[in-house]
């Protein structure tokens, strides 16, 4: 049996990944295939507009209009259009181009626009830096050998105004230790040295070279075993007897008991999943258009100037999908998991395909989906919980985050990101917190070994939510829970009822400090009607999520604004991506959210966007070392008047015999 399903999971990969190469696409939200990605270089190169020197921070899929897609019919004619960003000569240029016809639409230089950071560009820092004189000479003062014996690597540089450096694009660059080729590489960093390199011309316009920190002894468990082994503990796996419920046709187009979607692997965010539909009864209701990962925002609250830069914006400035990592079944997914490659444009026009960087399974949670137990007859009934899950994990330097969509029988829809791989370290001069210098090098982090400080940062993932709620019209409401003192009642002296209002402008969702209860926010359609007559919405109970605490005027908050509030609603429109804007890199802020809804647009059954930001402090602690376990943070996207009644309570009801 277990032979059986290992066929049939490897038959629907390979089908998958044949029909993704075959360059034939079949849906309005697949992927360019590489045929096309091959044409669009040709169809720019034709015009004019593209050379041997030309690189590509961006070749994407330009959709067609949403209303069109929403009419879109299986086999009726697809509009294949490209989105490219280019880079040539320190100019970046934005093109639109019509791949069937073979013409270029539009095509436009854009000043001052630094795209994503490139391949070429990381090896050209990290190269020229390491030959600079000024950088062998600090190492020569730490007593390094040649540089056979140093790692560094480039990170995007952040904007800081009245720096040197303003208005040229850079990269910053730190160094390792990598003596004893430890795993991971960043593990014994190399205090007070940092390049700044020009990437355009590979001029090495400083080398910072500071305080002389003592390299920490190599902590235990990098690269090592472990000095107090658990001993192995019995394998759990994942099984479906019967087979599985998962279906899978055309390029990434899956269904899953009453849900069906489509996935988009993208250079950027990663994974777009799109048309997100529930079959109710057999009447396919859309819920969701498209969801994905818009922006990260991970600051470090280190002031030293080889840690404070540390402000990434992990989307724009790296892309999810570029750093994808290819998944290990039985570890990263179950065993049992549908694997999938993904394919995605390089920065030379060409093509890369990351093996196993995707993972769809559905599972057990263990848990009752609904149970009640009838004490007269000693009956339990209820049916046992299962769940969808779609599953990638970038890997951003240290980090490692697995993004998961979780899609369950009763209509809900939870987006969860779990942070895991290894706190970020620097060396320190304290063994332990009697050291004489531990409150000063604990300032900013904590030591989480001996000699070994991590220090504190944020984490904000801004999701996009373009939910369209039994149709793009929506109006976006707060159910506020509100106390209310009973005056007349001889038994009661309070109660709380629910108060609903309307929010009817773009912007930030502020929380309602009156409703001391708190507060339900839900995206609503007023033009339909349930048979009770309510308005079909959508809930988005958020879970456990912090906002930046940072200076609004902090140029790194500038950059990021849309992590200094939980939720922002605008008013849909095909350009508006990405939280941060399209050129996050580099960027002196404003761009992004603080421009969409700057107009204040009136969202009164209008087609509505959704921004999430799913966000968590990270204060170390010596339980994160010497790998951090993941660290889960989740919310949820849930009905509410939207059925007539629980959908799951429809699907194989389990009826128990009498209990004794």
């Amino acid at each position: 049996m277990n032979f059986i399903r290992a066929c049939i999971l490897f038959w629907l990969s390979a089908t998958l990944a044949m029909a993704q190469e075959s360059g034939v696409p079949s849906h309005p939200m697949d992927a360019l295939t590489p045929t096309e990605i091959t044409r669009v270089v040709q169809i720019l190169s034709d015009a004019g507009y593209a050379s041997k020197a030309t690189r590509y921070p961006a070749i994407t899929l330009q959709e067609m209009p949403k209303a069109e897609v929403l009419a879109w019919t299986p086999g009726a004619p697809l509009q294949r259009k490209a989105f490219v960003i280019s880079r040539e000569s320190g100019e970046t240029s934005e093109s639109i181009l019509d791949i069937d016809a073979g013409k270029v639409l539009s095509h436009a230089l854009i000043s001052g626009a630094e795209p994503m950071i490139m391949d070429a560009e990381w090896a050209r820092a990290r190269d020229r830096f390491m030959a600079d004189p000024r950088f062998l000479k600090a190492l020569e003062r730490r007593g390094y050998p040649p540089k056979n014996s140093v790692f560094c690597t480039p990170s995007s540089a952040g904007y800081f105004p009245g720096e040197a450096v303003e208005n040229r694009r850079i990269l910053k660059v730190p160094c390792y230790d990598n003596a004893e080729k430890l795993h991971p590489l960043l593990a014994r960093p190399i205090e007070g040295l940092m390049g700044i390199v020009d990437t355009e011309n590979g001029e090495v316009i400083d080398v910072v070279d500071r305080e002389i920190v003592p390299l920490a002894p190599s902590p235990p468990g990098y690269g090592k075993d472990s000095p107090h082994p658990n001993p192995p503990t019995r394998r759990v796996e994942i099984s479906a007897p019967d087979g599985s419920n998962i279906k899978l046709s055309g390029n990434l187009q899956v269904a899953w008991n009453q849900w069906s979607f489509h996935i988009r692997a993208d250079k950027r965010a990663g994974v777009i999943l799109s048309l997100a539909k529930f079959n109710d009864g057999g009447r396919d209701r859309l819920i969701a258009y498209q969801m994905n990962v818009s922006e990260m925002f991970v600051p470090y609250m280190d002031p030293n100037p080889t840690w404070s830069y540390r402000t990434f914006l992990d989307a724009g400035e790296f892309g999810l999908g570029y750093l994808i990592s290819s998944l290990q079944p039985g570890v990263d997914c179950p065993s049992n998991a549908i694997m999938m490659d993904l394919t995605f444009p390089n920065d030379v026009g060409g093509t890369y395909t990351r093996p196993k960087a995707l993972c769809i399974f559905e599972r057990p949670t263990g848990n009752p989906a609904w149970r009640h137990y009838t004490a007269g007859s000693h009956i339990i009934r209820g049916r046992a919980e299962t769940e969808l899950v779609v599953r990638h994990i970038p890997t951003l330097g240290n980090y490692d985050y697995i993004v998961d969509y979780v899609f369950a029988p009763r209509g809900s829809i939870t987006l969860r990101v779990g942070a895991t791989g290894f706190d970020a370290i620097k060396s320190s001069s304290a063994r332990d917190m009697e050291a004489a210098t531990a409150e000063a090098d604990t300032a900013y982090g904590t030591l989480i070994a001996p000699y070994t400080v991590a220090p504190n940062h944020d984490h904000f993932f801004s999701f996009r939510l373009d939910l369209d709620v039994d149709g793009p019209n929506n109006t976006f409401l707060s159910d506020t829970f509100v106390p209310e003192v009973m005056k007349d009642s001889a038994t009661r002296k309070s109660l709380w009822r629910v108060k609903t209002v309307l929010h009817a402008i773009e912007g930030p969702v502020e929380p309602d400090h009156m409703a001391t209860g708190g507060e339900a926010w839900r995206l609503a359609n007023p033009n339909e009607k349930t048979n009770l007559k309510f308005n079909p919405s959508f809930w988005i109970q958020a879970g456990h999520s912090a906002t930046s605490i940072l200076d609004p005027s902090d140029p790194p908050q500038t950059r990021a604004d849309f992590s200094a509030h939980t939720l922002w609603i605008s008013k849909y429109r095909p350009d508006e991506l990405w939280a941060a804007g399209l050129y996050p890199n580099l960027s002196h802020g404003g761009a992004g959210l603080p421009q969409f809804v700057g107009d204040a647009e009136p969202l009164m059954n209008e087609d509505i966007v959704l921004w999430y930001t799913m966000g968590f402090r990270h204060a170390p602690k010596p339980e994160d070392f010497p790998v951090l376990p993941v660290l889960w943070h989740e919310m949820t996207l849930r009905p509410a008047y939207f059925f007539e009644r629980d959908p799951s309570s429809r699907l194989n009801a389990e009826f128990s015999a009498p209990q004794k």
